[in-house]
């Protein structure tokens, strides 16, 4: 409850009452067994660090994450923790290792079914990717994130593959290559009934 409590308080952006629940709720691992707990007190850490661009202290809380969930072991739990590994190397600059952490989870979530985290996934990777400056790859993985976000209902990761998208278009040097990374997002929006932006980027 008092993970909960600050996860609220992260999605308001009040990052010092998380601490504080935080601070509450580590506390009171010592009374339970179950390993998961700790790891759900390390997600919300990490994410509040990396809230607040503190990338290696998210990166080593999200791998502590990580290890108890693979010490469950709870595939889609080691799945999520993956991914928050990787958007954490991602956001310190670290393209390559975020790219094979992110392999590594998505190659996990085929083999359990989990496929809400594929879109998730293959968004931090066209990030990676587009890092890189491998443009093709970044869109081919933006692409992948919007169809798969559609396809389940994720509005959200919907609009931020699109977004991603848009300023990958925007990178494209070659016209010919910017004018079909732009008819793909038009087909994208369309898809989903969207108009597109006034700016007439897709």
């Amino acid at each position: 409850m008092r993970n909960q409590v600050a996860r609220a308080a992260y999605e308001l952006g009040d990052l010092d009452h998380a601490d504080a629940e935080l601070a509450a709720a580590a506390d009171l691992l010592g009374l339970a067994a179950e390993p998961r707990l700790s790891g759900v007190v390390w997600e919300t850490r990490g994410l509040i660090a990396l809230a607040r661009e503190q990338h290696d202290e998210a990166r080593e809380l999200f791998e502590r994450a990580l290890a108890a969930n693979r010490a469950v072991p709870d595939p889609h739990g080691v799945v999520v923790q993956s991914y928050n590994v990787g958007q954490a190397l991602v956001a310190g600059g670290r393209w390559t290792p975020a790219l094979d952490v992110l392999d590594a989870a998505a190659d996990v979530a085929r083999a359990t079914g989990d496929a809400p985290m594929l879109p998730r996934i293959d968004l931090v990777r066209a990030r990676a990717l587009a890092g890189l400056g491998e443009l093709d790859r970044a869109v081919a993985a933006a692409v992948a994130a919007a169809d798969g976000a559609a396809e389940i209902g994720q509005l959200a990761k919907f609009d931020q593959a699109l977004t991603l998208l848009a300023s990958l278009a925007e990178r494209a040097e070659e016209e010919p290559l910017r004018a079909a990374y732009v008819e793909k997002l038009r087909a994208l929006r369309q898809s989903m009934g969207l108009r597109p932006p006034a700016d007439g980027t897709g």
